[in-house]
């Protein structure tokens, strides 16, 4: 379908769309004229009211609808600055793609979110920036971009006022448009009325074409032949000729219908072609001139002389423009209305009967005699162009014009000219046929001398029309040239006043605006750091921050000079001081203290069981209070919280304090998280790494700190080495500040470079000789049998390394099949032992025993060994067993306590050790049982060089630690079990020696052992960076990448952007600049991945805090689910039976809580559940572990929830495991759902919908990711999922093809409140998250979801400055929850 513009249209502004004609689409629709009359109306009322036409001189034409490809490429960016589009264009992108979701918010909701949004930007007192480079011409586009959007000028000009005075901009009008006009005030796609509009009824033709003629003709006649008929019957009439008008073009036109009533163009192939119809703009045209007329009665009724001036001038440009149809070749004479004149008398002036015929046959006449009366009036205007006396060979204007028509106009007649004097001068018309664009014919003003130079200024004039915008003049002779420049000129200079006429309401509403912003003092306050004293964060009990180290104290000393004097005088202090002589490191006591005295810096080097962490702060406290010293406060750190407890407790003893850490008397105390021991004496303080920090946070020179002492470098933890990148820096910064670095005899050296070669104390360890035993001789001593069916036979292939293979069968039925397999361990690893030292049995154990499980059942038999074995029996002293973690602890204390050979209390004691338990239950771990007692102490790696037991003689060393390691599948730090280095085995070896000669027991082969690492990395090359940049930038240390390149060993500066880039996409720091957002603040405070700290942050404000911290530990650890090799399909039923809202992670939760229940029921009925369920106990009681921990972190961060849901889930129900939980928590899935979304975002894919005609066909769910394409593991519940939506996935893992592990089905609002950035397509009438995640939406429910998390960003940053609110109740939250829950509901 092509656009063809006549002149007549051209002035007019009317755009006429018309079919390619016959009946060739037969069964099409016919269009009525009155389309194109109302498609001119809706032009009209869609035009912007600072854009009204003045006049009707010379009015723009609308533009014909550019091509698909055209509006594609004139799109270019995506921004809210676009033009007119049809209704139906706005809506086809989205809604052909079924997989793009509908998000459609209730009416009754989305109008209570406006007015919280509307209520909390009032109580902002609407305070920003106002940008100093604001100009007039930015107003003035801000101004013509809102137009565009077809608003109206009264609400643009309200929305500019509300918003460009408080530092807005075109998105912040916007926001103000959408969110405070009615839904009837905004364009298409701007709001929820989305629904297609209605098809309306058209008027059918019921009487025959030549009939219908031949009335209105008649009627025609009668109402010429009664001039003196009452004004109704005239009107009547007018109204029956516009009906038979519509009636005709009704019957005649073949082109399709065009339901749009605006000036939007269908559009066709580009090869439809059609022919120029005067017919049917005859009939346009008389209907335009019938309106024009009923206006001008109107205006002249109403006595408005201007308005009944401009449409008389309307009627007779529409009367000159149908003559000129009636005159084609192809005009058809039957369809002349000849009672046109007399209407147009009978509105314009009285009729005159006897000129009424002879008027309407000659209306060139008229106008020519009409043109005459004027021209006498005015002032001519005679010029001579002779240009022959000039030798011009070029071309004359004439020919020019003749040559043009026959190039461009081929099928055309030559141009017509008509001479007409003028007195002695002349001037000429020109008359050309543009086939299809219609006549065009021209007549200057400008009078000749003679005839032949009217036809070439006309000739001139003509080609003026016709070629505009090319520079065809240059090919002119010059007198016509210049005159060719002249109207150009003149031409424009009208334009430009039109258009300033136009403009000038938008320029004065400019001017005055801008001269407001001027005026107006900008209300931006720069925010300021918040106290950090005021930060939640620090708020670990209430008196953490009280330390003895206090900054408004002055170091008095002589109360701690008498103390100290009266505690050497007792009895306890002097007898534990032999004790302490007989340690290694009271040997280089002066030593210590005189290099201490020439050195700002020292590193000491102890062996394990030097004394170094009780003696030397000691050695440093009593020479500062019984020296001249005017400064004695002594910090020292421990990497673990049972260190500083327990050095704490023995410095006290040693002391002969009888009160204990934190005493009346004390000058020794103790801080860690949740629990501080400090008195007012205390000059001596054993704290975590972390507490440091956050101290330094708010006294970044430590002013009051005379010595740090930090223990334990060596292990390279992330805290220690951020912590001496501070303490490198702090030591140039203050003179009187001494650092003393201990450490083992681990690459001592090192450190003494990074602080400029300081000088180094070794400190030999009081070792004796340790015999070590590897796995075969344990094997061999102990008769231990490895079984078949035992859980650590390795009889081929790991559960964990999975694939799944599609089989194509017969008539193209296909099934799955798995296949499981480990990289690089497989049954065997090929140690071969010699036959002749041991046995077949020890043979065949070590060859099959799973050579990363750690053997619970082989360690209670080498403990029962060791009672047995009467060498070892008849040994006193405690039995130290290293495992990996709390599970491991807890199912060997479980396995001891309930084994019949172990239950005499009065022989056996079993101790648990571990960082969470309290420090009571820690402290019999110090203490030496009665002879006969054997002490059983089952500890993880703390037990290293942390803290030493003084009884152990026996070690049992499992070879296993958990690291924090980084998953780059799932962009998540985790702690995993490893391998030992040989330096941590060594470690461990040396404390069996510490009383005597001891023995070693390693559940590892020596090729395993050689195998070993010789150290383990250092911590800050080995995880992500999230956490320590987040207290980089909260501590205000600058940027992350500078102040890391500081460490001791930097790391990569792509993995320090990796943290940014992870950081800055889920919310936590600013886009531009290295600064945190509120959500940032409160993540900084929390130790745990970020992803997990933000799911924490919004499960407690919420609600559901215990769920969410269940599903979380899933998330840190193994899944509970397990595989056997032989129960593939058992397995996957029996997790089918648990599986939750197509969610693996609720389903994880689901077994959780059956868990939890039946341990109620004993642990029978607990190892029944997990073996029905496919579960590991391990890790169950990891899980719980993990689950405490998190809640106490967010209970002393200060994000308590009094609704805690899953609280009451935890107690014993009598319901059936599957259906308890989907009962209680069905409420809660889209909420759970919702904070899954804010933790695991953007790990998200969309599902790849394929449907199938036969429903039993199961397909395997494959998503679309941002980096490609994934399928769903085969252990997911979601592996047959087929619907369209988007799944969270927790990693992304390859077995040959890329699999998503552990997956959730989530909704459109979770992605918009807590995905990444949205943008808002305003011509498909969609929402992009991150630009490649789309949502069906208009504009307002994006402006929506923009606003929601702007208050939630506010509602996090009063969080931080008032850490004892409580946000739960808060309105923000509820609308919030609301509008979560629901999305789905029905």
């Amino acid at each position: 379908m092509r656009t063809v513009l006549s002149p007549a249209r051209e002035r007019s502004g009317l755009t006429v769309c018309r079919g390619s004609g016959g009946d060739s689409m037969g069964g099409k629709k016919k269009k009525r004229a009155e389309a194109a009359v109302l498609a001119a109306a809706a032009f009209r009322q869609q035009r912007p009211a600072g854009a009204e036409r003045v006049g009707a001189e010379s009015p723009r034409p609308t533009a014909a609808k550019p091509s698909a490809k055209e509006v594609k490429a004139r799109a270019g960016p995506k921004t809210y600055s676009f033009g007119a589009t049809s209704t139906h264009e706005l809506s086809s992108a989205g809604n052909q793609d079924r997989s793009i979701l509908k998000v459609v918010i209730k009416p009754e909701l989305e109008q209570k979110i406006i007015r919280l949004i509307n209520q909390f930007k009032t109580q902002q007192n609407k305070s920003g920036t106002i940008s100093g480079r604001l100009t007039a011409k930015k107003l003035q586009d801000l101004y013509m971009a809102l137009q565009r959007f077809s608003f109206h000028t009264k609400d643009i000009e309200e929305a500019m006022k509300n918003t460009v005075i408080y530092g807005g901009d075109l998105h912040s009008a916007l926001d103000w448009l959408c969110l405070n006009l009615p839904d009837d005030a905004l364009p298409d796609g701007f709001s929820q009325k989305m629904q297609e509009e209605e098809i309306k009824t058209k008027p059918k033709f019921q009487m025959p074409v030549a009939a219908a003629t031949k009335d209105e003709a008649s009627e025609g006649h009668a109402s010429v032949q009664k001039p003196q008929a009452k004004a109704a019957e005239s009107e009547n009439t007018q109204v029956s000729m516009k009906e038979w008008i519509l009636q005709y073009a009704e019957k005649a036109n073949n082109s399709d219908d065009n339901d749009d009533q605006d000036d939007e163009i269908p559009e066709t192939a580009p090869e439809t072609e059609e022919r120029f119809d005067p017919n049917e703009l005859y009939l346009e045209l008389t209907a335009k001139l019938l309106d024009t007329k009923e206006r001008a009665l109107s205006f002249k009724q109403n006595n408005n002389k201007h308005a009944h001036r401009e449409a008389g001038d309307r009627i007779k440009i529409l009367q000159q423009e149908i003559k000129q149809l009636e005159k084609h070749p192809a005009f058809d004479p039957s369809i002349k209305m000849v009672d046109l004149k007399k209407n147009d008398k009978s509105t314009t002036r009285p009729p005159d009967d006897k000129h009424e015929g002879a008027l309407n046959l000659t209306l060139l006449e008229e106008s020519a005699k009409k043109l005459k009366e004027e021209t006498k009036n005015e002032p001519k205007d005679v010029r001579n162009f002779d240009y022959t006396a000039r030798s011009w060979t070029g071309k004359s204007p004439k020919q020019f014009l003749i040559d043009w028509c026959r190039k461009n106009l081929p099928t055309s007649p030559a141009p017509n000219y008509r001479k007409i004097s003028v007195g002695r001068f002349w001037k000429s018309s020109v008359r050309i046929n543009r086939q299809k664009d219609g006549i065009l014919e021209v007549c200057p003003t400008i009078l000749t001398e003679d005839s032949m130079q009217a036809q070439h200024l006309a000739s001139t004039l003509a080609l003026w029309h016709l070629v505009q915008g090319q520079a065809i003049h240059q090919l002119l002779p010059p007198t016509y040239r210049d005159v060719w420049i002249e109207w150009s000129e003149t031409e424009k200079q009208k334009k430009d006043t039109r258009q300033m006429e136009r403009n000038k309401p938008r320029e004065q509403f400019i001017t005055r605006l801008l001269s407001t912003v001027k005026q107006k003092p900008s209300t931006y306050v720069s925010p300021t750091p918040e106290d950090p004293e005021d930060s939640w964060e620090n708020l670990l009990t209430e008196d953490d921050f009280s330390l003895s180290i206090d900054n408004d104290r002055a170091d008095n000393l002589d109360s701690a000079k008498i103390i100290l004097k009266n505690l050497q005088s007792s009895n306890k202090f002097q007898k534990l001081l032999k004790d302490r002589q007989l340690l290694p490191v009271f040997q280089h006591r002066m030593q210590i203290l005189e290099t201490l005295r020439r050195h700002r810096v020292v590193v000491v080097a102890g062996e394990t069981g030097s004394g170094k962490s009780t003696q030397i702060p000691q050695f440093l406290l009593q020479d500062l209070l019984l020296s001249e010293a005017t400064k004695c406060n002594i910090i020292c750190t421990q990497p673990r919280r049972i260190s500083a407890v327990s050095l704490a407790t023995r410095v006290c003893e040693e002391l002969g304090c009888e009160e204990g850490p934190g005493g009346k008397n004390s000058l020794c105390g103790y801080q860690i998280r949740l629990e501080t021991k400090v008195g007012e004496t205390s000059r001596l303080l054993y704290c975590t790494t972390g507490v440091l920090l956050r101290k330094m946070q708010h006294d970044a020179h430590l002013s009051s700190v005379s010595h740090v002492i930090v223990d334990e470098v060596h292990e390279r933890s992330v805290q220690s080495d951020f912590l001496l990148i501070i303490l490198k820096e702090l030591m140039q910064k203050r003179s009187n500040l001494n650092l003393i670095l201990m450490s083992a005899t681990v690459d001592s050296d090192k450190f003494a470079r990074y602080f400029g070669h300081c000088p180094v104390i070794n400190i030999p360890g009081r070792i004796y000789p340790v015999e070590v035993f590897h796995l075969e001789e344990v094997v061999e001593e102990t008769g231990y049998v490895l079984e078949k069916d035992s859980e650590y036979y390795q009889q081929g292939l790991d559960e964990e390394e999975e694939i799944n293979l599609t089989v194509t069968g017969k008539g193209g039925r296909t099934f799955q099949h798995q296949e499981y397999f480990v990289q690089g361990t497989r049954a065997g690893h090929n140690l071969i032992l010699d036959p002749e030292k041991y046995s077949s049995r020890t043979c065949h154990a070590v060859q099959y025993m799973h050579p990363t499980k750690i053997n619970i059942d082989l360690t209670l038999e080498l403990i029962n060994f060791l009672e047995k074995s009467a060498p070892f029996r008849a040994i006193h002293g405690a039995v130290l067993v290293f495992l990996p973690g709390l599970a491991y602890i807890q199912q060997l204390h479980d396995l001891l306590t309930t084994d019949r050979r172990f239950q005499d209390r009065r022989r056996y004691k079993v101790i648990a050790l571990h960082s969470i338990l309290s420090s009571q239950d820690q402290a019999a771990a110090f203490t030496v049982p009665p002879q006969g007692v054997r002490k059983i102490v089952l500890a993880t790696n703390i037990a290293e060089t942390g803290i030493t037991i003084p009884d152990v003689v026996f070690v049992i060393d499992c070879g296993k630690t958990k690291e924090n390691r980084y998953h780059e599948s799932s962009q998540m730090s985790s702690l995993v079990e490893t391998f030992i280095s040989k330096a941590n085995a060594l470690q461990r070896q040396g404390r069996a020696g510490r009383v005597r000669e001891g023995f070693c027991f390693r559940l590892y082969t020596q090729e395993r052992y050689d195998s070993f690492m010789d150290y383990s990395v250092p911590e800050i090359l080995r995880v992500p960076l999230e956490e320590l940049c987040l207290h980089v930038m909260k501590c205000n240390h600058g940027s992350p990448e500078d102040f890391l390149a500081k460490a001791l060993d930097p790391p990569q500066l792509q993995v320090i952007s990796n943290a940014m880039n992870l950081l800055k996409k889920i919310g936590a720091c600013e886009i531009n600049e290295a600064k945190l957002t509120p959500l940032g603040q409160h993540l900084a405070a929390l130790p745990v991945n970020v992803k997990i700290g933000k799911m924490l942050i919004f499960g407690a404000i919420f609600g559901c805090l215990e769920p969410v911290a269940i599903i979380a530990a899933a998330m840190t650890e193994k899944t509970p689910f397990v595989t056997p090799i032989n129960g593939k399909e058992e397995a996957n039923l029996a997790k089918a039976a648990l599986a939750l809202a197509n969610s693996d992670h609720l389903t994880i939760y689901n077994a959780y809580l059956g868990w939890k229940n039946v341990r109620y029921d004993g642990y029978r009925a607990e190892m029944t559940y997990c073996k029905k369920h496919f579960l590991s106990r391990t890790a169950l009681l990891t899980m719980e572990d993990i689950k405490q921990e998190l809640t106490k972190l967010m209970e002393t961060a200060g994000f308590v929830s009094p609704r805690m849901r899953g609280t009451k889930l935890q107690r014993c129900s009598k319901e059936p495991l599957a259906e308890y939980p989907k009962k209680s928590l069905y409420k809660e899935f889209p909420l759970l759902k919702a904070v899954l979304t804010a933790g695991l975002y953007d790990n998200i894919g969309k599902i790849i919908y394929t449907p199938s005609v036969d429903i039993t066909d199961k397909m395997i769910c494959s998503v679309e990711t941002a980096q490609g394409k994934a399928q769903l593991h085969p252990s997911s519940v979601n592996r047959d999922l087929q619907t369209n939506g988007w799944l969270l996935y927790k990693e992304k893992v390859k077995y040959g093809k890329i699999y998503v592990r552990e997956t959730t089905l989530t909704s459109p609002f979770p992605v918009l409140l807590f995905g990444g950035d949205i943008e808002v397509m305003h011509r498909e009438r969609l929402l992009s998250v991150d630009g490649w995640i789309h949502f069906q939406a208009p504009v307002r429910t994006g402006i929506i979801f923009k606003q929601l998390r702007s208050l939630i960003e506010s509602l996090l940053q009063k969080k931080l400055e008032d850490p004892k609110m409580s946000i739960e109740d808060d309105e923000i939250i509820q609308i919030i929850m609301e509008l979560i829950k629901t999305e789905n509901a029905d």
